[in-house]
């Protein structure tokens, strides 16, 4: 099964998911950090403030989930979508569009160019929490 291990006792171990969020504001990846240790479990969290950090981590990461805010200066999500999903071995893993102003367009878009989903980031830690029980189950 995906996920377990089974070390040399027998015993099987559950492996860490791991989340890539991809967003400029570093108050965003305190309050995901925060959302995200409120869960009762243990993720691997890994966080890029523009696309660049995120294609140069992506060399050496698989993760289980990224979420790419969608107005990013330089690069916005949308382009920074578009170069994840030309990696071929991350072409299964699940991209959500995470913003506070996307709108159904600009959803609709992110779909067609690969994205699972797109979410308005919550205002409080709480309502992120319950997001992200959603999403990560």
């Amino acid at each position: 099964m995906q996920g377990e291990i089974e070390n040399i006792a027998g015993k099987k171990l559950v492996a860490k998911k791991t989340i890539l969020l991809v967003d400029d504001d570093e108050d965003e990846h305190e309050i995901f950090l925060s959302a995200l240790k409120t869960l009762n479990k243990d993720y691997n969290f890994i966080s890029a403030g523009n696309c660049d950090q995120a294609l140069f981590i992506l060399k050496e990461l698989d993760p289980d989930y990224i979420f790419i805010d969608v107005n990013m200066p330089k690069v916005n999500g949308m382009v920074c979508l578009e170069e994840i999903k030309k990696i071929s071995r991350l072409a299964d893993v699940p991209v959500y569009m995470y913003s506070t102003g996307i709108n159904e367009k600009e959803g609709q878009k992110a779909l067609k160019l690969g994205a699972l989903d797109y979410v308005v980031k919550p205002n409080n830690i709480s309502s992120l929490s319950t997001l992200l029980t959603k999403i990560l189950k």
